[in-house]
């Protein structure tokens, strides 16, 4: 079907095509809001155990280049907050995925985020500040990330004691979501308590 379609379209080299394809992608997402990148491609998973009932959000953005993506860490961790405090979620994670060099990084925006990677991708490295861990080959939310969270709780993973930065008790203080007026799938968040004030770091408490 692709040598077929390639002859069609006149295609030499659909490997560079793919790639170009890939690389424009990469750059509209780079271009997105931080809000555009936590609930672009996310998906939500109920759970009911022993010592877990809850839900888990799983974000995941792909990219040739997360380098761009991951330079935007705080500000993409107060979204990720906010976002599962709207949508009432026990967790939410954010993967960057990198489809060239096939590695993922994930971030953690709170105490509950942090201790269910630990049980579910035990052994990969996490940064001083406890807000991303290196999932090394690991890619695939369906193969890789999903079966691992869903065998750590039904293995007895209970959400930590410890209220970290990931709970605010007034929803007003989450400030707004605007539509930009020359872009309207460009949507930003504007005046919440969560945002990362210049020359401090967002950072998680692990117990």
């Amino acid at each position: 079907m692709v040598a077929t379609l390639s002859e069609i379209a006149a295609v030499d080299d659909i490997q560079f095509l793919a790639s170009q394809q890939f690389k424009e992608k990469s750059k509209e997402l780079a271009g997105l809001s931080a809000h555009g990148l936590v609930n672009g491609d996310q998906k939500c998973f109920s759970f009911s155990t022993e010592t877990f009932t809850g839900d888990v959000g799983f974000a995941v953005v792909e990219t040739t280049d997360d380098a761009v993506i991951i330079d935007r860490l705080d500000e993409l961790l107060p979204e990720i907050v906010a976002c599962k405090m709207e949508k009432n979620l026990s967790a939410l994670f954010l993967a960057v995925v990198n489809i060239v060099e096939l590695k993922g990084t994930l971030l953690l925006c709170g105490p509950s985020e942090l201790s269910l990677a630990k049980a579910a991708f035990p052994g990969c490295g996490i940064n001083n500040a406890n807000t991303m861990m290196d999932l090394g080959s690991r890619v695939s939310r369906k193969k890789d990330y999903i079966p691992q969270i869903t065998k750590a709780i039904k293995a007895g993973w209970k959400k930590p004691l410890k209220r970290g930065v990931s709970v605010v008790d007034m929803m007003e203080a989450l400030g707004k979501l605007e539509v930009d007026p020359t872009d309207y799938q460009r949507i930003t968040r504007r005046g919440s308590v969560l945002a990362v004030k210049v020359g401090q770091r967002f950072t998680v408490d692990d117990d």
